[in-house]
């Protein structure tokens, strides 16, 4: 059995842009959290730079992450906020203690 998978996105927003991001990507954790497999989904906004996010996620798996990146609303997510991201960088990570 496989143990469950920590993701970490850290995402800063275009210049201008970062109410729109945060309210996207807001909009995704009601939908992220009602999915099998998902054991928790977070977003969190830095106090000392606006737009400035990091999701915390946990999975079930690998797969069960894999079918909530390949979904619609995540298509929908990328085709939409996707051009207002400036900075994104994604750990992927296992609990060692």
């Amino acid at each position: 059995m496989s143990s469950p998978l920590t993701i970490v996105a850290l995402v800063q927003a275009k210049p201008g842009h970062e109410t729109a991001l945060v309210a996207a990507q807001a909009a995704l954790v009601p939908l992220a959290r009602a999915q099998a497999g998902c054991l928790s989904y977070e977003l969190h906004e830095s106090m000392d730079r606006p737009g400035r996010v990091v999701f915390f996620e946990r999975w079930l798996d690998r797969a069960s992450w894999e079918r909530h990146m390949r979904g619609p609303h995540m298509d929908a997510f990328r085709a939409d906020a996707g051009p207002l991201i400036g900075a994104f960088e994604l750990l992927h990570l296992r609990q060692v203690a």
